[in-house]
Formats: C-alpha cells, sequence, structure tokens
C-alpha cells in the first residue's frame, strides 16, 4: 500500500509541475507565505510560558523605549551586571542598544563586539525600507573592550571567529537587529557551534513573520536548538530568549 502511494504522490507531484501553476497562481506565493509565517507566530507565542517573564502582551501603543527595560530586567535577572560577558551585536546602525549594554555591564573582562555595513541594508526589507536605507557612521565609544567589524555578516563573520575566541564559560549576549531573514539566518547558523546553554539571544524585530521569526523558526528546528522566554516588549517585537539545550 505504501508503495502505491508513494507512486502516486510522485506521479501527481510531477504532473503538477509539468504544468507549471506559478503561472497562473503565481501571485499567491508571497501572501500564503505571509499568512502561514503569521500563523507559526501566532502558534510560538500561545506556546510560551509567559508566567514570571517580563511582557507587555497586549499593547496598543508601540514605544522602542521599551526594549531598555527589557535589557534591564534581562540584565538584573540574569546577574550580568559585574560578571563578564562577551556581547555580539548584529546591526549595530547608531549604536544606541550597543551603549546601552556597554554601560551596563562594567566587568573588564567583557568584550562587546558590534557588526554592521554602516551602509544601510544590503536588500530590501519589506515594502519600506529600500536597500542603502539606515546607514551610519561608526559610533564612537570610549571603551577599550569595544570592537566594531565593518562589512556584510556572510563576509566578515568567519574571519572573527578565527581571530577571536568564542568558545569560552562566559555568557554570550547576542543582539539580532539585522532585521533581514537572510542576515539573520546567516548569523545564527554560524554562530550555532559557539552556544551554549545559559546563552541568551536578543531580537529586535521578532514579530516581523517573514523576516527575524522565520530565521529563528528555520535555525531552531534545524539545529534542534530549544529556548525559554524570558521577555518580550511591544507584542513581542522585541524579544530575549535563553538557550536551554
Amino acid at each position: 500500500m505504501k508503495r502505491i502511494f508513494k507512486k502516486v504522490n510522485a506521479f501527481i507531484k510531477g504532473l503538477i509541475i509539468l504544468f507549471k501553476p506559478h503561472t497562473i497562481f503565481g501571485f499567491l506565493r508571497k501572501p500564503m507565505f505571509f499568512g502561514y509565517n503569521t500563523l507559526s507566530l501566532s502558534k510560538w507565542i500561545s506556546k510560551q510560558d509567559s508566567k514570571g517573564t517580563y511582557n507587555d502582551f497586549y499593547t496598543s501603543k508601540r514605544d522602542y523605549a521599551r526594549r531598555y527595560k527589557l535589557y534591564q530586567h534581562i540584565l538584573e535577572t540574569k546577574n550580568l551586571a559585574d560578571i563578564p560577558i562577551d556581547y555580539l551585536e548584529f546591526g549595530v546602525c547608531q549604536g544606541n542598544s550597543f551603549r546601552w549594554w556597554v554601560n551596563g555591564n562594567k566587568n573588564q573582562d567583557s568584550r562587546f563586539y558590534g557588526f554592521d555595513t554602516f551602509e544601510g541594508l544590503p536588500e530590501a526589507w519589506g515594502m519600506v525600507f529600500k536597500k542603502g536605507d539606515m546607514n551610519a557612521i561608526i559610533p564612537d565609544i570610549d571603551d577599550k573592550r569595544v570592537e566594531f567589524i565593518k562589512g556584510l555578516f556572510q563576509e566578515t563573520f568567519i574571519p572573527f571567529t578565527q581571530s577571536h575566541s568564542l568558545k569560552s564559560e562566559k555568557v554570550k549576549v547576542i543582539h539580532l537587529d539585522a532585521d533581514l531573514f537572510s542576515s539573520t539566518l546567516y548569523i545564527l547558523t554560524s554562530i550555532a557551534p559557539y552556544l551554549k546553554k545559559g546563552d541568551i539571544l536578543l531580537f529586535d524585530e521578532f514579530n516581523v513573520p517573514n523576516h527575524e521569526f522565520h530565521a529563528f523558526q528555520c535555525f531552531t528546528q534545524s539545529y534542534y536548538i530549544k529556548t525559554k522566554l524570558l521577555g518580550a516588549v511591544n507584542n513581542y517585537l522585541q524579544v530575549a530568549l535563553e538557550i536551554t539545550d
């Protein structure tokens, strides 16, 4: 019976491809993909245990300043203010969140790495932001613990790992503010070998279904990574997660 089913399935699939349905129904691809990811996001949120977490869901007003309250919650509950950490931010732009973490942790053994092209988005993001938007100059931060790495993540991160030790006992705080699916997925998959239990992932546009959330889903499902929600603000736009396995 299984053999018959496989043959019928293969025949129908081949027949569908033969008739090139994309020429008629291709316009449905993007809205259906967005719908699928939105449903997946809704399901993911509903499955999270929000007890004891810093969470403002549901709110009718978006306030980006809330992310600093989320950072403070993580800093205090995970006792990150005084211990040595490795902070890596992907998508620095003007450096507001980067500065917050540099000021929030004073341990001299901590290291803060900021990755960005500083030339804007490498590709369009949605229907509003075009290639080159959100360009900025490298932030001027007078702290010997700080290092900025300029360029595309796909060109700079692997050389960075070859010259810097990321396999340490220090807690890693990974701040993903790359916006794009491609950039976020690349970093998550590239940094996977260096992640350990207790490391923290911060997302700045998590509830954008086709980009950061979709990258997170692809990553956790492909690498069997498990996380625990630590906090979320602005209806899960900014999210903090802890690696549990």
